[in-house]
């Protein structure tokens, strides 16, 4: 995944839930396996799309992860350099979201990364909640 892929793929739905994550971070995997499977049953799949992002080169385990979770959706590696390490996939999720959102502040170092943008790439919400019902909420005001 580039900035040049994001573009692409958020142009394809009125909205799209964006959610980078890890797999070393506990509450990515919280939110792969109980929020983000309800909320794929529950939105309107003419209007929106939730797009999946791992900072991480361990296919293995992103697979296996998501295998575990039952979501059916977009799922993309990112593409940073270095080792698959802390630092080197901050740096890559920094470069990643200020490319495709130059006049956005999304990225607070703090991963998972999950916000709400739209058709034209304009961030609509830039922290979504990870509970299903705070979500859920947000969404149904856009």
């Amino acid at each position: 995944m580039d900035s040049e892929k994001l573009t692409h793929l958020i142009s394809q739905k009125d909205k799209t839930l964006v959610y980078v994550w890890t797999t070393w971070c506990s509450g990515c995997r919280k939110t792969l396996a109980e929020t983000l499977p309800r909320l794929q049953e529950d939105i309107d799949t003419s209007e929106y799309q939730i797009l999946l992002i791992a900072a991480s080169k361990n296919k293995q385990e992103v697979d296996s992860l998501l295998a575990n979770s039952a979501l059916q959706m977009n799922s993309y590696f990112l593409d940073f350099t270095g080792p698959d390490k802390g630092m080197f996939q901050n740096l890559g999720i920094q470069f990643l979201l200020e490319k495709t959102f130059p006049e956005e502040d999304i990225f607070t170092r703090a991963i998972p990364v999950f916000f709400l943008v739209d058709s034209n790439g304009k961030v609509l919400y830039k922290k979504l909640p990870h509970s299903y019902e705070e979500a859920n909420g947000v969404l149904n005001q856009y």
